[in-house]
């Protein structure tokens, strides 16, 4: 820096002048080299946050999967019992148990496909459903043994009578 201050100063050049020039410089002025270090400094940062950001594009869009899934299958679930209560279906957790849930879900017409499932186990299990009712539990002929002689029991039984 010497060379073009002294030609520009002539003899007005001193080594004073010459150190508060260069302070007033650095303090107005960037040196080249201290440029480039913020420029790859600042470099680096806006890659980190364009990582970040596809980072956080990425996790907003598996988040958002995930709640259309969860509304999918809250809807499926709401139309299955439905569909179930209008069938007249006595227990939900039995029905359920007896259909291809998977499949139902996945199919093209998810509705039809509910109302023809139900239609069919009604016709093959009539008795989880409102219009057939089951057979009323028969504990047994009796708690007591019958009376008599094991023999006279038998005879009365085919109605031979006293022998």
């Amino acid at each position: 820096m010497q060379e073009w201050l002294k030609e520009l100063l002539g003899e007005a050049y001193t080594p004073q002048l010459e150190e508060s020039l260069t302070a007033a410089l650095a303090q107005r002025f960037v040196n080249r080299e201290e440029l480039d270090a913020r420029q790859a400094k600042w470099k680096t940062e806006l890659e980190t946050a364009r990582a970040q950001a596809a980072d956080w594009k990425q996790q907003a869009e598996q988040a958002r999967k995930s709640a259309e899934e969860q509304v999918a299958a809250a809807r499926f679930d709401a139309a299955l019992d439905t569909a179930i209560g209008r069938a007249g279906g006595r227990s939900e957790k039995a029905i359920r148990a007896l259909l291809d849930l998977e499949g139902l879900r996945t199919s093209a017409d998810p509705e039809g496909a509910i109302a023809a499932a139900l239609e069919q186990l009604e016709q093959e299990n009539g008795y989880l459903f409102g219009g057939i009712t089951p057979p009323p539990y028969a504990a047994g002929t009796g708690a007591s043994a019958p009376g008599g002689e094991p023999d006279e029991v038998l005879r009365r039984a085919f109605g031979l009578g006293r022998v």
